[in-house]
């Protein structure tokens, strides 16, 4: 990526994330910019691979265009999507 901002979710329980470094997805989420929108797609296809096999790993991810957002798989389905929704508003 050209560019990476990370972001913490205040509904995300303390408990659940507790030993998770400060910028780690699992506390809210990360931005990522990519050159391309292929390179963007790629990351998020290679993340989903990987998280596959190990659960405590997993995330939603959302690409727009040159943009990845990823989402801490401790929001649920209708909080992530509510990042998805803010995704799909960009540009």
């Amino acid at each position: 990526y050209t560019s990476k901002m990370t972001f913490t979710d205040s509904r995300i329980k303390a408990a659940d994330v507790e030993g998770a470094k400060e910028g780690d997805v699992e506390r809210g989420g990360a931005v990522e910019v990519f050159a391309t929108a292929g390179d963007a797609e790629a990351r998020a296809k290679y993340i989903q691979t990987v998280t596959k096999s190990l659960p405590a790993l997993a995330e939603y991810d959302y690409v727009h265009g040159t943009v990845l957002v990823r989402v801490s798989h401790y929001l649920t389905p209708t909080q992530a999507a509510e990042y998805k929704a803010a995704a799909d508003g960009l540009g």
